[in-house]
């Protein structure tokens, strides 16, 4: 779940967070308590607690992104198993702060939030979630520190006949070279044959190259 607070201590600052800690402390827990049922005396017995302890350690990731209005920059830093990185980005490198879609295999639709910066977007998660509740308001939070004074404008409803959303995360794909992807995200939101799916597709596609944020690692 995805936080936005200002600090107690410094409330020109406004910290997001998205974390799935809980799952690995849970996948731990679990193991431990297996250990401790099983005792040490039967190795082959052991080895659904290391499945376990796998689980945890794949799933142990997290991101957090301070935005700081008097500095006017995004601090951001993740990790993840075998990989950590961080940044800074100046909020004019920030030209707005998007939702993204991705289509799962069982047609369900996820959400994540995104900086749409002037080298790229750079995701503030690295899971997407099934649920969309309160991404608009923290979208709106974010953008009154990066943005002040500026009234976001309202979403157009469709862009030549698709939902606006669905068709932003569409052309992102489509940027990334997902036509795949796409392909199966539009069928699974609108219930539309191959032919006219891939027609749709072809509409919003781009013959610009996938940008590229810089990252520290």
């Amino acid at each position: 779940m995805r936080r936005g607070q200002r600090g107690a201590d410094s409330p020109t600052e406004l910290v997001v967070k998205d974390s799935s800690m809980w799952m690995t402390i849970l996948f731990v827990g679990i193991a431990i308590a297996l250990v401790a049922g099983v005792g040490i005396s039967q190795p082959i017995k052991l080895l659904v607690p290391a499945l376990f302890l796998v689980f945890g350690t794949i799933t142990a990731r997290a991101t957090t992104f301070t935005f700081d209005s008097m500095r006017r920059t995004v601090q951001w830093s993740g990790f993840k198993p075998f990989k950590t990185e961080s940044g800074t980005i100046l909020f004019d490198e920030i030209d707005d702060i998007t939702v993204e879609l991705t289509s799962g295999g069982n047609g369900a639709t996820a959400y994540r939030l995104a900086l749409k910066t002037k080298l790229g977007a750079v995701p503030m998660a690295y899971a997407y979630s099934n649920s969309r509740d309160g991404y608009a308001a923290l979208r709106q939070q974010m953008l009154a520190i990066v943005k002040p004074g500026l009234q976001a404008p309202e979403p157009a409803s469709q862009i030549d006949g698709i939902p606006a959303d669905l068709a932003s995360s569409l052309q992102s794909l489509l940027i990334q070279g997902r036509k795949i992807d796409a392909i199966a995200l539009l069928r699974t939101r609108e219930r539309i044959g191959l032919t006219e799916t891939k027609k749709s597709a072809s509409t919003h596609s781009t013959p610009r190259s996938r940008p590229r944020a810089k990252h520290r690692h």
